[in-house]
């Protein structure tokens, strides 16, 4: 999850950065230059500081790396790996000619290649599946960053952090950070009350109200490559159905769920209509066609012919009712909210709509990852690699595509798009998917959520960063 991957921004190495101009730069700490030497056979060189440590105080080398590539290649079932993007491109990953050269080799081309060794893991925990799947699950190991894990308070909810002191680079401002688990509905009075100094607002326009006229608090907003969405699963007869699943996305209004949600942050608010890429982004255009536009008429049509007839609630021939349920976490109002709007939309074109509310907790080890839903609403978090992020989550093959939708044409223009550098023709090869990702009725996106945050208004240098990389060391309170 994106709180996970906050802390791990800590404490673990990442060879490249966004400066405050949205370009990628290669952070000095790890490396003195990462540099693509070679297109034809694709060839990546790092120069790593020499200086760059783990916390046992071994330097960061080329076997981090190499495992880092094993772990990620799909080579080996038994590992895990969120995705296997880019890493399965990779033929080889050996020392360079200098002291600190790692040198990756490509077997086919992979465009987004400085997306990848980000979060770079030692290689003790690579070596084996079971190092990879398990050594990290209650704390981590050994890190290489600013910060280093000092503990866990179960009891309290907080996981502790503490400035690193082997750190090579700029000595980090606090004294220590604490990551505290509150429940979204209960944020805002943490925060108004002194018992954290940060909260992420999210796409919550009464928090965002609220947090506005609080004394001693400062909000922020910025636009980010984050987005809500609903996605489907393929756990029934209904959600696998693809003339429902189009039925349903034609029977709401995007736009309506995008100003409800968003409006008092952003009047000018819109529906976002590509999966691949946000608003701001020069390969940006609507893919959606006709499923992103509400069309209770077109609804009516489709599913009298697939039977589906009656009212208040359709059924088909065999009097089964066309209902569908949400799955939902508990205590998270914007879910709760954007979940009531769908159900009264499919209300009138004869869909029942159940709202499912699960444990936040449980939300999506137990619901979401392993597949256990019909339909669901959360945030997909963006990143500056749109094209290869997409790809977990649109192929049928990606560790993050939960609803297991899709089909051979997505996967190959993906597969077409990784391999591109021309960047003209990769957003050409990206929206042609789009467009069939919509038609194939994977998810619905509803609107790009800005980067909105609340902090103590002595808090300096951290707030919403939207495209940009945080820099932990940085951040601290005005005197």
């Amino acid at each position: 999850t994106a709180d996970t991957s906050y802390i791990m921004g800590a404490t673990q190495p990442g060879y490249f950065s966004v400066d405050k101009a949205g370009a990628l730069v290669v952070d000095p700490n790890y490396a003195s230059s990462v540099v693509l030497t070679s297109k034809s056979p694709q060839v990546v060189t790092y120069t790593l500081n020499p200086k760059a440590a783990w916390s046992d105080g071994k330097s960061i080398s080329v076997a981090d790396f190499a495992g880092m590539w094993t772990a990620n290649n799909g080579t080996n079932a038994a590992y895990e790996t969120v995705s296997t993007t880019g890493y399965e491109d990779i033929g080889s990953v050996k020392k360079g000619k200098g002291a600190n050269d790692v040198v990756v080799t490509f077997k086919t081309t992979y465009a987004d290649w400085q997306g990848l060794f980000g979060g770079l893991l030692p290689a003790s925990v690579t070596a084996t599946p079971t190092a990879f799947n398990t050594s990290w699950q209650t704390a981590p190991t050994l890190t290489a960053g600013p910060f280093k894990y000092s503990s866990t308070d179960l009891t309290g909810s907080t996981v502790t952090l503490v400035p690193n002191t082997k750190w090579w680079g700029t000595k980090p401002v606090l004294d220590k950070i604490i990551y505290r688990a509150i429940p979204p509905a209960t944020q805002l009075d943490a925060l108004a009350n002194g018992e954290v100094d940060y909260i992420d607002i999210g796409p919550s326009a009464p928090n965002f109200t609220r947090a506005s006229t609080l004394p001693d608090i400062t909000v922020h907003v910025s636009k980010a490559p984050n987005y809500r969405h609903m996605t489907f699963g393929s756990k029934t007869a209904i959600s696998q159905d693809l003339a429902i699943r189009q039925a349903i996305m034609m029977s709401i209004d995007r736009s309506t769920i995008a100003r409800a949600m968003i409006g008092p942050i952003d009047p000018n608010i819109t529906s976002l209509d590509n999966h691949v890429f946000v608003k701001g982004l020069s390969c940006y255009t609507d893919n959606s066609g006709i499923y992103g536009k509400q069309n209770l008429q077109k609804v009516n049509q489709m599913l009298t012919a697939g039977g589906w007839t009656g009212s208040p609630v359709r059924k088909n021939k065999d009097k089964v009712e066309l209902k569908i349920a949400i799955t939902i976490p508990s205590g998270v109002p914007t879910s709760a909210q954007e979940a009531q709007l769908m159900q009264a939309m499919l209300a009138p074109a004869g869909i029942a709509l159940e709202i499912r509310t699960v444990p936040l907790g449980d939300f999506f080890s137990k619901y979401i990852t392993p597949g256990d839903f019909e339909m669901t609403v959360f945030t997909w978090i963006g990143g500056v690699f749109p094209i290869s992020g997409a790809t977990g989550i649109l192929t049928t093959t990606g560790e993050q595509n939960f609803g297991k939708i899709g089909n051979a044409s997505i996967d190959a223009l993906f597969v077409k798009a990784n391999k591109e550098l021309d960047p003209v023709k990769r957003c050409k090869l990206a929206n042609q998917a789009d467009k069939l990702v919509w038609q194939a009725g994977h998810s619905m996106i509803n609107y790009q959520r800005p980067n909105v945050t609340a902090t103590d208004k002595k808090l300096a240098n951290m707030g919403s960063f939207g495209f940009t990389s945080l820099d932990y060391t940085t951040i601290g309170f005005m005197k």
